[in-house]
């Protein structure tokens, strides 16, 4: 059963929902966007160092593999 608390609270917050859309829009407005540059060197620092962490992984595992091997043989 719904109290007339809740009700109240519903229709406040319907009330308040145009209210609530022009802060948004507000808010929209002081959001900085980048450039179309600053957006192609982000990402291609972000593809540089994903290969550059890929090599890495995979020289730990060319040095340890052989380890392994050695260990769990004997």
């Amino acid at each position: 059963m719904v109290t007339t608390e809740e009700k109240a609270g519903v229709v406040r917050q319907v009330k308040d929902f145009p209210e609530f859309l022009a802060k948004v829009h507000e808010e929209m407005k002081l959001v900085h966007r980048p450039s179309w540059q600053q957006v192609r060197a982000t990402t291609l620092v972000v593809i540089v160092f994903v290969f550059l962490f890929a090599f890495y992984l995979r020289a730990l595992d060319w040095i340890f593999s052989p380890l392994d091997r050695w260990l769990f043989i004997h």
